[in-house]
């Protein structure tokens, strides 16, 4: 029998309507649950991802973006950047 990874049973612990990945949330243990709102193409969608594990995956990319070196935080209210859903711990729920 398989064993659930813990990112098979992700477990909202955070409501959201944009896509953040922040120094300040790194480990709080968040589970973050984004449902887009603006209006846009991904309007209505639902994902949930574990702030930590992709914080962890992705901080060689985010220290190439200026936004994160001045201020630890990258934030999108229109989608999920590719580079975050490729590493495959974001899910799409809805």
């Amino acid at each position: 029998m398989k064993k659930m990874s813990r990112q098979d049973k992700l477990i909202p612990t955070r409501e959201q309507a944009y896509f953040q990945i922040s120094e300040n949330l790194l480990g709080e243990n968040r589970v973050i649950e984004v449902t887009f709102n603006n209006g846009r193409a991904h309007h209505g969608e639902t994902y949930v991802y574990d702030h930590d594990d992709l914080h962890d995956k992705s901080i060689h990319h985010l220290r190439t973006l200026p936004v994160w070196e001045g201020e630890g935080i990258f934030t999108s209210s229109n989608n999920i950047p590719g580079w975050a859903m490729q590493t495959g711990l974001v899910k799409r729920i809805k």
